[in-house]
């Protein structure tokens, strides 16, 4: 596991980039790919409307948010990826469940990789502490203990 300048391993930032990426291709996807197959074929953002890219855009912005949060905390070396973090991936979760017969399965890795990316960033901060856990004093042996 070996971390980068900015404190992240590998695996991190892999889980961080897809995130980053599903919330691009759903947006992409919302502006080129046939939504509606009957007499005229239409994309999501023509059948709906333009207003619909703010409602697709939300797991991007989502992201991108929790990421800038994840490299405040690395930056100021803060354990964890912070309270507001898991706001933004409990949120984008409830989203993905309300639109769950609709754009909701679509919308499911953006949360789902920033989750891995968080508990990782956890794991890794608890692994970090118990290297540099120190023992209390009264389990040091000194000379005259022999």
């Amino acid at each position: 596991m070996s971390a980068g300048s900015n404190g992240l391993d590998n695996w991190t930032r892999g889980w961080l980039l897809a995130s980053v990426m599903s919330g691009a291709g759903l947006l992409v996807a919302s502006l080129t790919v046939s939504a509606y197959n009957g007499t005229v074929s239409q994309t999501l953002v023509q059948a709906n409307g333009r207003k619909i890219i703010f409602i697709v855009a939300i797991p991007l912005v989502g992201a991108l948010i929790a990421i800038a949060a994840i490299l405040v905390r690395l930056r100021h070396a803060r354990a964890g990826v912070g309270t507001f973090t898991w706001l933004v991936i409990c949120v984008l979760g409830a989203f993905t469940f309300l639109g769950m017969f609709t754009i909701g399965p679509f919308v499911a890795p953006v949360p789902v990789c920033l989750l891995m990316a968080a508990v990782r960033i956890k794991e890794a901060g608890r692994a970090k502490s118990q290297k540099t856990r120190r023992l209390p004093l009264e389990h040091v042996k000194g000379p005259e203990a022999t």
